[in-house]
């Protein structure tokens, strides 16, 4: 009898310790699995962070490209009209053709080359887009000349964002903008060529004729030297010098 009741307490205890150990092992398997299931959650989490950045960071390139694009070039407030008068009648897809510098850069650009030039902070005036003979488009900016009252500063930009002061004084004349042509288209070529053979000598060429915004736009080659000379004779016989790009 003894016997059997040790037997049976022998029994007990295996029962018990074997629920112990089913109880131990299910649950580092439960614990693995939950672990497990975790590290698929944190995974879907960050993968999902990405996506989002990622698409944030594709639409912020794009709407900064899509700024930079419809960038529209401007005057400044209560303008006079000097490059917008010294360069040629553009039309519109010539302009977006243009393979220049987004507009603010280039405004920039100009803007410090004049500060630099005469220490002074000179204030932007208007711009106008022209191209040179082989077909190289610029911008022209000016600007008051601070340490000249009266005078105007123009500047080119070219496709590199260079830029260059081609003159530090121009003067606007009380009767530049007349309407009327006062002088014959003859009259008109005669001063310009004077002009160009003081420039590039006796063997100036006229190459090409325009009829610019305010007046008639003539460009002369010299072939030895290959340098042009440009100038607009305006509507009452005055000279406005232009650049040429190969100074």
């Amino acid at each position: 009898m003894k016997n059997l009741m040790l037997t049976i307490m022998a029994f007990l205890l295996a029962c018990c310790l074997g629920f112990l150990i089913f109880v131990a092992m299910h649950q580092q398997a439960l614990a693995q699995v939950h672990e497990t299931i975790s590290s698929f959650s944190n995974i879907d989490e960050i993968a999902e962070a990405k996506s989002n950045t990622t698409q944030e960071d594709k639409h912020s390139l794009k709407a900064a490209m899509e700024k930079d694009e419809n960038e529209e070039p401007y005057d400044a407030k209560n303008y006079k009209p000097i490059a917008k008068l010294t360069t040629h009648n553009l039309k519109e897809n010539e302009k977006k053709q243009a393979d220049l510098p987004q507009f603010s850069k280039a405004l920039d650009k100009a803007q410090t080359i004049v500060n630099n030039d005469n220490d002074r902070s000179n204030k932007y005036n208007d711009y106008g887009i022209d191209s040179t003979c082989q077909g190289a488009y610029y911008f022209i900016f000016t600007f008051e000349n601070k340490a000249k009252p009266g005078k105007y500063y123009r500047v080119t930009v070219n496709d590199n964002n260079q830029a260059t002061i081609f003159d530090k004084a121009y003067e606007i004349n009380d009767n530049q903008h007349a309407n009327q042509m006062s002088i014959s288209p003859q009259e008109s070529e005669v001063i310009a060529q004077k002009h160009a053979v003081d420039e590039l000598g006796e063997n100036a060429i006229l190459k090409k004729v325009h009829e610019s915004k305010d007046g008639m736009f003539y460009t002369f080659h010299e072939y030895e030297t290959q340098k042009d000379y440009k100038v607009i004779v305006n509507k009452t016989g005055d000279v406005i010098r232009q650049p040429s790009l190969n100074e």
